[in-house]
């Protein structure tokens, strides 16, 4: 039988290794190394990946969300802005995540505009005054904060909240405050995606409450 492996979106390959517990339970993980992995998944795994590519493994969970749906939210994301906009479901959770290598995604986050406006700034200045060594390395530790940014950042998603009538609790991230979500209505997806995805990346966006 052919060993199992998985390949996530940044090209990196997994293998499934089993870890005994303490308390006499298996569980299983996925790590890099081909040495010490098991074969194959047991029966009811499988392998969840998320926006960031990080990978890990779970009992198997039914689709929530139909084939249609799925391809109604990921064709109005391509028409929105193509590759400014990830989308990730999970169980009755469908999050759209805006990329953190857009700034058009952030018309109000200035913030990191500005930092790296003066981190440029910096690097000149330190040219003029330090050694060459000095300014490199302050050139590297940059590039190695910015490789630990987060790459996707969660603006936006549908919840199933009634899935007959397939109703959904559209949700927008809070950037202050306690609560982490706002919900602001709940309604069929196909309404869902004509009002709120065109705010995405705007000034707008800001003001859904």
């Amino acid at each position: 039988m052919k060993r199992f492996t998985y390949t996530n979106r940044d090209g990196e390959v997994y293998y499934p290794h089993a870890v005994r517990l303490k308390d006499g339970r298996t569980i299983y993980v996925m790590r890099k190394r081909p040495e010490g992995a098991v074969k194959s998944l047991p029966d009811g795994y499988e392998v969840r990946e998320n926006i960031h590519g990080q990978v890990s493994v779970r009992r198997r969970r039914p689709k929530r969300f139909t084939e249609t749906e799925e391809r109604l939210l990921c064709g109005a994301l391509e028409q929105l802005r193509p590759f400014a906009y990830e989308l990730d479901i999970d169980g009755r959770i469908a999050t759209v995540y805006a990329s953190a290598q857009d700034r058009k995604c952030f018309t109000e986050s200035l913030d990191a505009e500005f930092a790296d406006g003066f981190a440029d700034a910096l690097t000149k200045t330190l040219a003029k005054s330090y050694s060459s060594d000095l300014v490199a390395m302050f050139r590297a530790r940059r590039q190695e904060k910015d490789a630990r940014r987060p790459r996707f950042y969660a603006v936006l998603r549908f919840v199933i909240a009634d899935k007959r009538e397939r109703l959904f609790s559209v949700e927008r991230v809070c950037f202050t405050g306690e609560s982490s979500w706002v919900r602001l209505e709940v309604m069929p997806l196909s309404a869902a995606v004509m009002k709120y995805l065109p705010h995405l990346g705007r000034d707008s966006f800001f003001d859904l409450i």
